[in-house]
């Protein structure tokens, strides 16, 4: 019996801990998450996965991060279809140009508001890659990101980008800009 006691006491002082850990996150930091499985998701790495692979893993990663209705807007893209499906193709796109890219959205700040079902996540993006002729190719944007809160979890609706520093800086050109509905 008295083995028995400072047992149980580890046992659920682990148990505590573990739950602190799964369930005691603030919404900032399930916010946050998303934003790093975003990142992992939109990365492209040596090749290995192919375009059906690679579409298929998009599908059911943006089913889990972005609303059926997500809208976007990107100043080279103009006007861009609204919903996952188009998403996903522009997704699907990036290893035809890149053998190598790595998002970071570290640099994101979030914020919520009163009512905690609806967040806005903004801040500088960083993009790196190397190109298939073997470039490598850097880029940072100002995005936001708005997000709100659907059967629980945090869901993107919308992502709006900068233009980039080079067509601000004039060395390319930029399709106009048109915010989908």
């Amino acid at each position: 019996m008295k083995r028995a006691l400072p047992l149980l006491g580890i046992a659920l002082g682990t148990a505590l801990i573990v739950y602190a850990l799964q369930f005691g996150k603030t919404e900032e930091e399930r916010i946050g998450m998303r934003l790093q499985a975003l990142a992992a998701s939109l990365a492209v790495s040596d090749g290995r996965e192919t375009t059906t692979i690679r579409g298929a893993r998009l599908r059911k990663d943006f089913a889990e991060l972005f609303a059926k209705d997500v809208s976007l807007a990107i100043p080279e893209l103009g006007a861009v279809d609204q919903g996952r499906p188009a998403l996903v193709e522009l997704a699907m796109q990036a290893p035809a140009d890149y053998a190598s890219i790595a998002v970071n959205l570290e640099k994101l700040r979030i914020r919520l508001d009163d009512s905690k079902e609806h967040a806005v996540a903004v801040g500088e993006a960083h993009l790196s890659g190397v190109r298939r002729e073997g470039s490598r190719h850097e880029d940072s944007r100002t995005v936001s990101l708005r997000l709100d809160r659907h059967d629980g979890e945090w869901r993107i609706v919308n992502v709006s980008v900068s233009v980039s520093k080079d067509a601000l800086e004039g060395h390319g050109a930029v399709a106009p800009l048109r915010v989908a509905p």
